[in-house]
């Protein structure tokens, strides 16, 4: 029989997982006098989002106006509903999209948080609307927020794992039964205790990308022969544990596979700068097999990452000098550790990688006409005054693979982000947000709206409980 150790612990609200979702609700909640703890089950903070490259998206911003994009709260809605196919909720999106300028400004204002000073566009966005952290990740974001947790004297308590959720008589979740000590190699070894929480329990643990066993029971095709850009932590244990008590979930066989990364290293990797910041805005993606362009490179993530199954002989993608040049980005490591390869002319790319080159050659005389005329006749790429024909030596290539990397479906949550049960009545106590919610993204998540969502919702959640504060002081 499991043993709990001493008296049970409480506090006023228990945040599970260390991510951008969690320590947002960790900081609203706490700056509302709530006294309030984080448990991490790994020994490092950060989760998915530290290994992120911490991009968010957002409307009417000074980056945007000084590019003379004309963007707004609206246009973003639009965009994110058209890329979830409907299966969103509108509510759960409307609140992100309202409330996405504000949180941008929060991480830079609030937090610290230092971008890039450029916009960028990403697949599936109508215009650019994307900011990139200084060091292009998630670090820094991470950093600043637990700076400012420290701040409010909130504990993060790593290497603790919630077993199971604990709920009273009436059906409310009241507090979580934990292993202190965790280990993924030994799960369930550890000293188990409980920590009850007056206001409530929010679970921010993220997504399951890397739970080969539960993803591939929601979508078959995602064997162990799919990498994925995840921590290993990144599984289903905490979710499952909330489904056992009656919550109710949309989408979970939606899992996205990012189309921008590569075979030749692990996780996300450096590789998929390439991939997603200059081969999608500036390249073209070539079948191996037949050295022919399959996709709009500037299409949505789902559209793009589902062709790719269909190329059983590998995916290259390509880009010229000017185009690495105009992207601006510093592709110094990846092509160190010959990630990136550089080619002198199109011929010997071809022979390199076993791509016909007569195709190939045909493929790009097509699309460089096409550029000329500013149209995609093959795939209707929609063309961006900074895209030039694909003509100008040394030549980039990367090979290119899908890796799970965002699961879509999750938790049903209202716009406080209440967790709803199977009944569609709230299970009082209980909240979330972030990947572990599936109500935001629905069919496809456009990039860098993640970390919106993760702020807002978060941020949402968080004042909700301090707001409960102040309602139990009058």
């Amino acid at each position: 029989m499991m043993e709990i150790s001493s008296r049970p612990q409480v506090v006023d609200v228990i945040v599970v997982g260390s991510g951008f979702a969690g320590l947002s609700v960790a900081i609203e909640a706490a700056s509302g006098n709530a006294e309030v703890i984080v448990l991490e089950k790994m020994k490092a903070i950060g989760g998915n989002s530290i290994i992120s490259d911490g991009g968010i998206a957002a409307w009417g911003t000074k980056e945007q106006q000084d590019a003379g994009v004309i963007d707004t709260a609206e246009k973003m809605f639009e965009d994110m509903m058209r890329s979830g196919e409907g299966l969103n909720d509108p509510k759960i999106v409307r609140l992100v999209c309202d409330r996405a300028a504000e949180a941008y400004a929060w991480s830079k204002d609030v937090l610290g948080v230092k971008y890039q000073p450029r916009v960028n566009l990403f697949g599936g966005h109508s215009v650019p609307r994307c900011y990139t952290p200084e060091d292009i990740s998630g670090v820094s974001t991470i950093l600043r927020m637990k700076e400012k947790l420290a701040s409010l004297s909130v504990p993060i308590h790593l290497g603790v794992s919630v077993a199971s959720l604990i709920v009273d008589d009436h059906r409310r979740v009241v507090g979580v039964r934990v292993i202190d000590g965790y280990s993924m190699t030994s799960p369930h070894e550890g000293e188990y205790r409980d920590i009850l929480a007056r206001k409530g329990v929010v679970i921010a643990s993220g997504g399951f990308g890397a739970d080969v066993s539960f993803r591939q029971r929601l979508d078959p095709k995602l064997t162990s022969d799919i990498l994925t850009t995840n921590k290993r932590s990144a599984t289903s244990e905490l979710l499952q544990a909330c489904m056992s008590i009656g919550a109710k979930t949309a989408n979970l066989d939606i899992i996205q596979c990012i189309p921008w990364t590569t075979p030749d290293e692990n996780g996300y990797g450096k590789g998929a700068l390439f991939g997603d910041y200059i081969v999608s805005s500036y390249g073209v993606l070539i079948d191996v097999k037949s050295g022919e362009r399959f996709v709009d490179e500037l299409g949505n993530r789902k559209i793009i990452a589902d062709r790719y199954f269909e190329k059983k002989h590998g995916v290259v993608g390509i880009a010229d000098d000017t185009a690495v040049r105009d992207a601006g980005w510093d592709l110094a490591s990846v092509i160190q550790k010959k990630i990136v390869l550089i080619f002198d002319d199109l011929k010997t790319l071809a022979d390199h990688y076993g791509i016909p080159k007569d195709a190939l050659v045909k493929t790009m005389e097509v699309y460089n006409e096409g550029l000329r005329k500013r149209e995609d006749p093959c795939f209707h790429k929609s063309i961006q005054p900074w895209m030039n024909p694909i003509q100008t030596p040394p030549f980039y290539a990367m090979r290119m693979c899908v890796k799970t990397h965002y699961t879509c479906g999750g938790l049903v949550i209202d716009p406080s982000g209440r967790v709803l049960s199977n009944d569609d009545t709230i299970i009082e106590g209980l909240y979330a947000a972030g990947e572990v919610t599936g109500c935001t993204h629905g069919a496809n998540r456009l990039g860098s709206c993640s970390v919106t969502e993760c702020l807002v919702m978060g941020r949402i959640v968080g004042q909700t409980l301090a707001s409960s504060m102040n309602d139990s002081c009058k």
